[in-house]
């Protein structure tokens, strides 16, 4: 493993330095959350409703959801550089290498991991500057975006090792991704009062687990027993994922 953090800070700076992973992972969300908000504010000047407390209320709704929802897609990184180098036509220069194959793709791994990292603490900077937006409780905050960048690694590992294609795998990532928008209520698509709409939009998903969970620590609402049973799930959910990306992972090489 003494290559370990030559391998990391390659894929780390390749990852930083692509123009369309600045385009689509840092400034798509916010370009969205500032979108979204003129909109709000125009609304509530025609509505009479516009106020400090309903615009920072609005903003930290939005800047979650959008912070949480990127998490998931730019999952799309690690499936990027496994097609493109450990699976593509640099790999056998890359595997004949004294360095284990495991220090490649835990090395890319961890970079993709820390880029998620990076990608929503510049969401939270900006956004607490410019729109007052208040994240909760920290430590909630934290675990979530824990949880949520260790899962956006773990689908994308998952759909590399089950899918032959990168064109196939990047599809069933994105597709996933706004699947759990979808059934999140965040398109503004209706699902009704029901108890199973709204089992569906408050639990169904990952997604709405992590944006929920940082939504009931503060922010908006304030009920921890809720956020830290919706952490609980996520936990879960990201212990088995691991579970299963480690066993097959060890049955199916790339």
């Amino acid at each position: 493993m003494n290559r370990f953090p030559l391998i990391f800070n390659h894929y780390l700076k390749r990852n930083l330095a692509d123009p369309m992973s600045i385009v689509f992972y840092f400034l798509m969300p916010i370009g969205l959350i500032v979108l979204n908000m003129l909109g709000s504010i125009g609304l509530f000047q025609l509505s009479g409703d516009y106020d400090s407390a309903n615009l920072t209320a609005t903003a930290t709704f939005l800047a979650v959801i959008f912070m949480v929802s990127f998490q998931f897609f730019s999952g799309e990184l690690i499936i990027h550089n496994i097609y493109g180098e450990l699976r593509g036509p640099v790999s056998s220069r890359l595997f004949v290498s004294p360095v284990p194959q495991r220090t490649f793709i835990m090395g890319c791994a961890v970079s993709c991991w820390v880029f998620n990292i990076i990608q929503a603490l510049v969401i939270f900077i900006v956004t607490a500057i410019f729109f007052d937006v208040y994240w909760g409780n920290p430590l909630v905050f934290i675990a979530v975006l824990l949880l949520i960048s260790i899962m956006s690694q773990l689908i994308g590992a998952l759909i590399s090792i089950l899918v032959p294609t990168r064109k196939v795998a990047s599809g069933i990532l994105n597709g996933l991704a706004f699947l759990m928008m979808f059934l999140s209520g965040m398109l503004f698509i209706s699902f009704g009062d029901s108890p199973i709409a709204t089992f569906i939009t408050s639990y169904a998903t990952p997604l709405a687990l992590g944006f929920r969970a940082i939504l009931f620590a503060g922010p908006v609402f304030d009920d921890m027993s809720r956020a830290m049973f919706n952490l609980g799930i996520l936990t879960v959910i990201t212990v088995v994922l691991g579970f299963i990306v480690f066993v097959l992972g060890r049955r199916r090489s790339l």
